[in-house]
Protein backbone atom coordinates (compact mmCIF):
# COMPACT_ATOMS: atom_id res chain seq x y z
CA UNK A 1 0.00 0.00 0.00
CA UNK A 2 1.22 3.55 -1.19
CA UNK A 3 2.39 5.33 1.96
CA UNK A 4 0.20 8.38 1.33
CA UNK A 5 -2.84 6.01 1.38
CA UNK A 6 -1.88 4.29 4.91
CA UNK A 7 -4.53 4.40 7.45
CA UNK A 8 -3.90 5.87 11.06
CA UNK A 9 -1.69 3.72 13.36
CA UNK A 10 1.65 2.61 13.02
CA UNK A 11 2.65 0.83 10.14
CA UNK A 12 6.31 -2.05 10.50
CA UNK A 13 8.24 -2.39 7.59
CA UNK A 14 8.60 -5.51 6.62
CA UNK A 15 12.15 -5.55 5.11
CA UNK A 16 13.42 -3.72 8.94
CA UNK A 17 11.00 -4.89 11.43
CA UNK A 18 12.68 -2.07 13.78
CA UNK A 19 11.52 0.68 11.25
CA UNK A 20 7.95 2.26 10.22
CA UNK A 21 5.92 4.85 9.90
CA UNK A 22 3.60 6.51 12.60
CA UNK A 23 0.14 8.09 10.61
CA UNK A 24 -1.65 10.71 13.02
CA UNK A 25 -4.44 12.65 11.67
CA UNK A 26 -2.00 15.77 10.24
CA UNK A 27 1.30 14.01 10.10
CA UNK A 28 2.94 11.23 8.66
CA UNK A 29 6.48 10.76 10.91
CA UNK A 30 8.87 7.81 9.91
CA UNK A 31 10.52 6.30 13.15
CA UNK A 32 12.98 3.84 14.20
CA UNK A 33 12.55 1.40 17.42
CA UNK A 34 15.59 1.56 19.83
CA UNK A 35 17.03 -0.42 23.00
CA UNK A 36 15.67 -2.75 25.97
CA UNK A 37 12.73 0.09 26.65
CA UNK A 38 11.63 0.01 22.82
CA UNK A 39 12.16 3.78 22.27
CA UNK A 40 10.64 5.51 19.24
CA UNK A 41 13.20 7.86 17.70
CA UNK A 42 11.51 10.39 14.56
CA UNK A 43 13.69 10.50 11.82
CA UNK A 44 11.66 13.52 9.82
CA UNK A 45 8.45 13.20 8.15
CA UNK A 46 6.86 12.04 5.19
CA UNK A 47 7.09 13.07 2.08
CA UNK A 48 9.60 15.93 3.03
CA UNK A 49 11.60 12.77 3.98
CA UNK A 50 10.88 9.39 1.18
CA UNK A 51 10.78 6.03 2.18
CA UNK A 52 13.87 5.24 0.44
CA UNK A 53 15.73 8.11 2.89
CA UNK A 54 14.16 7.03 5.61
CA UNK A 55 15.42 3.54 5.07
CA UNK A 56 18.78 4.81 4.89
CA UNK A 57 18.62 7.08 7.99
CA UNK A 58 17.08 3.58 10.08
CA UNK A 59 20.43 2.07 8.54
CA UNK A 60 22.15 4.57 10.17
CA UNK A 61 20.56 4.33 13.52
CA UNK A 62 21.15 0.96 13.58
CA UNK A 63 25.16 1.21 12.99
CA UNK A 64 27.80 0.98 15.56
CA UNK A 65 28.48 4.21 17.24
CA UNK A 66 31.72 4.36 15.76
CA UNK A 67 29.85 4.12 12.13
CA UNK A 68 27.55 6.36 13.10
CA UNK A 69 29.60 8.74 13.88
CA UNK A 70 32.00 8.50 10.80
CA UNK A 71 28.80 8.89 8.36
CA UNK A 72 26.35 11.07 10.24
CA UNK A 73 25.59 14.37 7.77
CA UNK A 74 25.91 18.28 8.60
CA UNK A 75 21.81 17.63 8.29
CA UNK A 76 21.25 14.42 10.17
CA UNK A 77 23.37 16.24 13.02
CA UNK A 78 21.29 19.67 12.77
CA UNK A 79 18.10 17.89 13.26
CA UNK A 80 19.19 16.41 16.66
CA UNK A 81 20.77 19.43 17.28
CA UNK A 82 17.07 21.31 17.04
CA UNK A 83 15.04 18.08 18.53
CA UNK A 84 16.53 18.77 21.71
CA UNK A 85 13.93 19.31 24.79
CA UNK A 86 16.09 22.01 26.15
CA UNK A 87 15.19 24.80 23.27
CA UNK A 88 12.65 27.32 24.09
CA UNK A 89 9.98 27.94 21.08
CA UNK A 90 11.41 31.87 20.56
CA UNK A 91 15.56 30.00 20.63
CA UNK A 92 14.56 27.31 18.51
CA UNK A 93 13.38 29.60 15.78
CA UNK A 94 16.32 31.69 15.83
CA UNK A 95 18.37 28.66 15.50
CA UNK A 96 16.24 27.61 12.51
CA UNK A 97 16.89 31.35 11.17
CA UNK A 98 20.81 31.03 11.83
CA UNK A 99 21.45 27.43 11.12
CA UNK A 100 19.97 27.54 7.58
CA UNK A 101 22.98 29.78 6.29
CA UNK A 102 24.80 26.62 6.03
CA UNK A 103 24.45 24.27 3.44
CA UNK A 104 27.27 21.87 4.15
CA UNK A 105 27.39 17.93 2.18
CA UNK A 106 28.64 14.65 3.55
CA UNK A 107 29.86 13.25 6.37
CA UNK A 108 30.17 16.02 9.47
CA UNK A 109 33.45 15.10 10.11
CA UNK A 110 34.50 16.58 6.59
CA UNK A 111 33.65 19.86 7.51
CA UNK A 112 36.61 22.34 7.82
CA UNK A 113 37.15 25.38 9.23
CA UNK A 114 37.71 27.01 6.05
CA UNK A 115 34.49 25.47 5.06
CA UNK A 116 33.15 27.30 7.46
CA UNK A 117 34.06 31.13 6.99
CA UNK A 118 33.70 30.63 3.70
CA UNK A 119 29.62 30.18 4.75
CA UNK A 120 30.25 32.72 7.15
CA UNK A 121 31.41 35.04 4.33
CA UNK A 122 28.73 34.90 2.70
CA UNK A 123 26.01 36.06 5.12
CA UNK A 124 25.03 39.66 3.60
CA UNK A 125 25.05 41.92 6.72
CA UNK A 126 26.83 41.98 9.56
CA UNK A 127 24.35 41.33 12.13
CA UNK A 128 23.05 37.92 10.50
CA UNK A 129 26.87 36.96 10.29
CA UNK A 130 27.03 37.54 13.59
CA UNK A 131 24.08 35.21 14.85
CA UNK A 132 24.65 32.79 12.41
CA UNK A 133 28.24 32.41 13.78
CA UNK A 134 27.41 32.62 17.31
CA UNK A 135 24.28 29.78 17.01
CA UNK A 136 26.73 27.61 14.44
CA UNK A 137 29.41 27.23 17.17
CA UNK A 138 26.76 26.28 19.51
CA UNK A 139 25.95 23.75 17.24
CA UNK A 140 29.22 22.43 16.51
CA UNK A 141 30.40 22.67 20.37
CA UNK A 142 27.31 20.28 21.33
CA UNK A 143 28.75 17.90 18.27
CA UNK A 144 32.10 17.26 20.35
CA UNK A 145 32.77 14.77 21.57
CA UNK A 146 29.24 13.17 20.25
CA UNK A 147 30.72 13.29 16.35
CA UNK A 148 33.47 15.48 16.32
CA UNK A 149 36.94 15.80 17.99
CA UNK A 150 37.17 19.48 17.47
CA UNK A 151 34.46 22.15 16.38
CA UNK A 152 35.31 24.06 12.92
CA UNK A 153 34.05 26.86 14.10
CA UNK A 154 36.69 26.54 17.22
CA UNK A 155 38.95 30.11 16.89
CA UNK A 156 36.59 31.95 14.28
CA UNK A 157 35.81 35.22 16.27
CA UNK A 158 33.01 36.94 15.84
CA UNK A 159 33.57 40.76 13.61
CA UNK A 160 33.12 44.46 16.17
CA UNK A 161 29.66 45.44 16.29
CA UNK A 162 29.20 48.82 16.89
CA UNK A 163 27.16 50.29 19.15
CA UNK A 164 24.02 51.81 17.71
CA UNK A 165 22.51 55.30 18.58
CA UNK A 166 20.33 55.69 15.58
CA UNK A 167 17.03 57.24 16.52
CA UNK A 168 15.05 58.53 13.87
CA UNK A 169 13.92 62.17 13.54
CA UNK A 170 10.35 63.61 13.57
CA UNK A 171 10.47 64.15 9.57
CA UNK A 172 11.74 60.68 9.34
CA UNK A 173 9.30 59.07 11.53
CA UNK A 174 6.61 60.95 9.50
CA UNK A 175 8.10 59.46 6.69
CA UNK A 176 7.86 56.36 7.27
CA UNK A 177 5.01 56.21 8.61
CA UNK A 178 3.53 57.61 5.52
CA UNK A 179 5.51 55.09 3.42
CA UNK A 180 4.09 52.34 5.49
CA UNK A 181 1.00 52.78 4.70
CA UNK A 182 1.92 52.39 1.09
CA UNK A 183 3.55 49.10 1.58
CA UNK A 184 0.33 47.80 3.00
CA UNK A 185 -0.53 44.65 5.43
CA UNK A 186 0.86 43.15 6.87
CA UNK A 187 4.61 44.64 6.64
CA UNK A 188 3.34 48.39 6.55
CA UNK A 189 0.57 47.75 10.00
CA UNK A 190 3.93 45.81 11.36
CA UNK A 191 6.21 48.84 11.46
CA UNK A 192 3.96 51.43 12.38
CA UNK A 193 3.05 48.86 15.36
CA UNK A 194 6.44 49.01 16.39
CA UNK A 195 6.92 52.44 16.17
CA UNK A 196 3.62 53.18 18.38
CA UNK A 197 4.57 50.50 21.33
CA UNK A 198 8.58 49.84 20.87
CA UNK A 199 8.52 46.55 20.85
CA UNK A 200 10.72 43.85 19.42
CA UNK A 201 10.03 43.22 15.57
CA UNK A 202 10.44 39.20 16.19
CA UNK A 203 7.63 39.10 18.90
CA UNK A 204 5.52 41.79 17.36
CA UNK A 205 5.94 39.08 13.97
CA UNK A 206 4.46 36.06 16.10
CA UNK A 207 1.91 37.86 17.59
CA UNK A 208 -1.50 35.96 17.48
CA UNK A 209 -5.10 36.87 17.52
CA UNK A 210 -5.89 35.06 20.83
CA UNK A 211 -3.23 37.19 22.38
CA UNK A 212 -5.09 40.26 21.51
CA UNK A 213 -7.07 41.27 24.74
CA UNK A 214 -9.69 43.69 25.59
CA UNK A 215 -6.99 46.60 27.03
CA UNK A 216 -3.52 45.00 25.99
CA UNK A 217 -0.96 42.35 23.62
CA UNK A 218 0.15 39.74 25.31
CA UNK A 219 3.10 38.12 24.71
CA UNK A 220 3.71 34.71 26.40
CA UNK A 221 6.99 33.98 28.05
CA UNK A 222 7.68 31.35 24.74
CA UNK A 223 7.75 34.32 22.18
CA UNK A 224 9.93 36.68 24.23
CA UNK A 225 13.80 37.12 24.01
CA UNK A 226 14.43 37.39 27.57
CA UNK A 227 11.64 34.30 28.34
CA UNK A 228 9.55 36.67 30.53
CA UNK A 229 5.56 37.01 29.56
CA UNK A 230 4.54 40.22 29.16
CA UNK A 231 1.76 42.93 28.30
CA UNK A 232 1.67 45.70 26.59
CA UNK A 233 -1.53 48.57 26.76
CA UNK A 234 -3.47 48.42 23.80
CA UNK A 235 -4.82 51.90 22.54
CA UNK A 236 -7.54 51.92 19.91
CA UNK A 237 -4.78 52.80 17.06
CA UNK A 238 -2.93 49.99 17.77
CA UNK A 239 -5.89 47.73 18.26
CA UNK A 240 -7.26 49.47 14.11
CA UNK A 241 -4.06 47.54 13.26
CA UNK A 242 -4.12 44.07 14.75
CA UNK A 243 -7.42 42.99 14.38
CA UNK A 244 -9.52 41.91 13.12
CA UNK A 245 -7.65 38.84 12.00
CA UNK A 246 -7.37 35.18 13.08
CA UNK A 247 -4.61 33.09 13.82
CA UNK A 248 -1.37 34.89 13.85
CA UNK A 249 -1.67 39.30 13.08
CA UNK A 250 0.96 39.21 10.73
CA UNK A 251 1.14 36.04 8.75
CA UNK A 252 3.29 35.46 5.19
CA UNK A 253 1.82 34.19 2.72
CA UNK A 254 2.15 30.50 4.10
CA UNK A 255 0.70 31.34 7.16
CA UNK A 256 3.83 31.32 9.03
CA UNK A 257 5.08 33.93 11.00
CA UNK A 258 6.01 37.49 9.20
CA UNK A 259 9.72 37.03 8.13
CA UNK A 260 10.48 38.87 5.15
CA UNK A 261 11.91 41.36 6.84
CA UNK A 262 15.07 42.79 5.14
CA UNK A 263 13.57 42.78 1.48
CA UNK A 264 10.22 44.77 2.60
CA UNK A 265 12.72 47.04 4.66
CA UNK A 266 14.41 47.93 1.46
CA UNK A 267 11.15 48.82 -0.20
CA UNK A 268 10.43 51.31 3.30
CA UNK A 269 13.40 52.91 3.00
CA UNK A 270 12.90 53.83 -1.00
CA UNK A 271 9.46 54.80 -0.35
CA UNK A 272 10.01 56.68 2.50
CA UNK A 273 13.44 58.34 1.44
CA UNK A 274 15.39 57.49 4.65
CA UNK A 275 18.36 56.07 5.14
CA UNK A 276 20.63 54.33 7.84
CA UNK A 277 17.92 53.08 10.22
CA UNK A 278 17.09 49.45 11.08
CA UNK A 279 13.76 47.85 12.32
CA UNK A 280 15.08 47.92 15.78
CA UNK A 281 16.29 51.42 15.84
CA UNK A 282 12.08 51.76 16.23
CA UNK A 283 12.71 50.45 19.19
CA UNK A 284 15.26 53.05 20.06
CA UNK A 285 13.10 55.53 19.05
CA UNK A 286 10.20 55.32 20.70
CA UNK A 287 12.29 54.60 24.14
CA UNK A 288 13.59 58.43 23.14
CA UNK A 289 10.57 59.59 22.51
CA UNK A 290 9.12 58.36 25.29
CA UNK A 291 12.33 60.20 27.67
CA UNK A 292 11.31 63.32 25.54
CA UNK A 293 7.82 63.64 27.32
CA UNK A 294 9.57 63.12 30.43
CA UNK A 295 8.46 59.22 31.11
CA UNK A 296 10.55 57.77 34.05
CA UNK A 297 13.25 54.85 33.24
CA UNK A 298 11.73 52.16 35.02
CA UNK A 299 7.94 52.83 33.31
CA UNK A 300 9.82 52.58 29.74
CA UNK A 301 12.25 49.86 30.90
CA UNK A 302 8.37 47.73 32.03
CA UNK A 303 6.84 48.94 28.50
CA UNK A 304 10.14 47.90 26.92
CA UNK A 305 10.14 43.91 29.04
CA UNK A 306 13.66 44.80 29.76
CA UNK A 307 15.35 43.34 32.88
CA UNK A 308 18.08 45.06 33.16
CA UNK A 309 19.05 48.88 33.71
CA UNK A 310 17.20 50.31 36.94
CA UNK A 311 15.14 47.04 37.53
CA UNK A 312 17.92 44.67 37.17
CA UNK A 313 19.23 43.05 40.68
CA UNK A 314 18.15 43.36 43.70
CA UNK A 315 15.59 46.02 42.23
CA UNK A 316 14.12 43.15 39.68
CA UNK A 317 13.99 40.92 42.30
CA UNK A 318 12.43 42.71 44.97
CA UNK A 319 10.29 45.43 43.10
CA UNK A 320 7.14 43.30 41.49
CA UNK A 321 5.12 46.43 40.65
CA UNK A 322 3.83 46.64 37.04
CA UNK A 323 3.41 50.48 36.90
CA UNK A 324 0.47 49.46 34.35
CA UNK A 325 -1.55 52.89 34.79
CA UNK A 326 2.27 54.83 34.08
CA UNK A 327 2.49 52.18 31.11
CA UNK A 328 -0.68 53.18 29.60
CA UNK A 329 -0.22 56.86 30.53
CA UNK A 330 3.11 56.82 28.60
CA UNK A 331 2.31 54.69 25.54
CA UNK A 332 -0.68 56.50 25.24
CA UNK A 333 1.28 60.13 25.61
CA UNK A 334 3.73 58.86 22.65
CA UNK A 335 0.88 57.64 20.65
CA UNK A 336 -0.49 61.35 20.15
CA UNK A 337 2.66 63.16 19.59
CA UNK A 338 3.07 60.50 16.36
CA UNK A 339 -0.25 61.33 15.44
CA UNK A 340 -0.19 64.75 15.58
CA UNK A 341 3.39 64.77 13.74
CA UNK A 342 1.36 63.10 10.99
CA UNK A 343 -1.97 64.56 11.66
CA UNK A 344 -3.44 64.22 8.13
CA UNK A 345 -2.96 60.55 8.27
CA UNK A 346 -4.20 59.50 11.51
CA UNK A 347 -7.36 58.87 10.47
CA UNK A 348 -6.01 56.05 7.79
CA UNK A 349 -4.23 53.81 9.96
Amino acid sequence: MAVRKLPKGLHIDSKMPSFGIRVGARQRTWIVIKGPNRTKLSLGSYPEVSLQEARQKAAVEFMSPDLRRATITFDEAKQEFLALDRWRPQSKRTLISALRHFEFKGPLTRITPQQFLAAIDKIEGRSARAHALKDGRTFFNWCVPRYLTSSPAAGIRMERQPSRDRVLSDDELKAVWRAAADVGYPFGHLVRVLILTGQRCGEIAHLEAAHVEADRLFFPASNTKNGRAHWVPLSDSVRALVAPRSGLVFPNSIGEPFCAFNFNHKRLLRRSGTAGWTLHDLRRTCATGLARLGTPIHVTEKILNHVSGSLSGVAGIYNRFEYWEERRAALLAWESYVLKLVSHESSHI
